[in-house]
């Protein structure tokens, strides 16, 4: 590992790694829904692809993988890690997006009605709300702030001539 690891880029890279794992979690928990409707499908006699939940779980299966490896590469301050964590906040916010319009419509499913959530579904939706919308979206914004400074243009730039794999010099 680098020794020279600031804490501003630990700041940026921890979140995008966890972003990243819990899209990974989310885009399998959306899969697996997928395949569970598919095989409700096909016991109830018919065989029908969900194609908007199958394309929406891939989608966030991906954008968690991307987030992952930009994170990962932005640790060991790869040149093409910053292009990757820019279209990771790119695909972040549209993941964001597309949750906020999904929310209502799975919250809703029985219900046909808004209103007629009860308080526990309620509070699992404005958590739900919270942690697939409200936090990805601002991360996305700070991750644009940061890695389009031009500090940050130039540390990944060309890594190894801006930091030397040199071990740092003792302390006394």
């Amino acid at each position: 590992m680098d020794r020279r690891r600031t804490a501003r880029l630990t700041a940026i890279v921890v979140p995008s790694i966890a972003l990243g794992g819990l899209e990974i979690l989310n885009g399998l928990y959306q899969l697996a829904g997928s395949f569970e409707l598919m095989f409700e499908f096909l016991r109830l006699g018919f065989f029908e692809i969900p194609a908007g939940r199958l394309t929406f779980s891939l989608l966030i299966l991906t954008i968690g993988v991307l987030g992952l490896t930009a994170g990962v590469g932005m640790l060991a301050r790869r040149p093409w890690a910053r292009v990757l964590s820019l279209v990771f906040g790119g695909l972040l916010i549209v993941s964001a997006v597309l949750s906020f319009f999904m929310v209502p419509i799975i919250a809703t499913i029985g219900t046909y009605d808004v209103r007629s959530i009860g308080g526990y579904a309620l509070m699992r939706l404005i958590i739900y709300s919270a942690i697939y919308v409200l936090f990805p979206a601002l991360y996305s914004v700070v991750l644009f702030i940061v890695v389009r400074s031009p500090v940050w243009k130039i540390a990944f730039s060309n890594a190894s001539t801006v930091y030397p794999s040199a071990p740092l010099p003792a302390l006394r």
